[in-house]
């Protein structure tokens, strides 16, 4: 992915999301930061994934799977 020149501007909007979700190593982590403090406008756009991310997150928690489907999914892993 990376060569002596960083990451292309391609690849940086490639990697947008998966550093938002933290999905990538730190060498990974890295480059894209070191690209988007060059490059305003793949900044402005991490910087709107991840602030839309924020928002759904605060404004959508999570809920927790009833017991009886967990016990339901353990059983047949079990099985398995």
């Amino acid at each position: 992915m990376m060569d002596n020149e960083g990451l292309t501007k391609y690849e940086a909007l490639e990697l947008i999301t998966p550093v938002v979700d933290d999905e990538v190593c730190e060498e990974t982590r890295n480059a894209f930061f070191q690209y988007i403090a060059r490059h305003q406008d793949v900044r402005k756009k991490y910087e709107s994934i991840k602030n839309i991310k924020l928002l759904v997150g605060s404004r959508c928690p999570s809920a927790c799977a009833p017991d009886t489907l967990r016990d339901e999914i353990k059983r047949l892993i079990k099985q398995q």
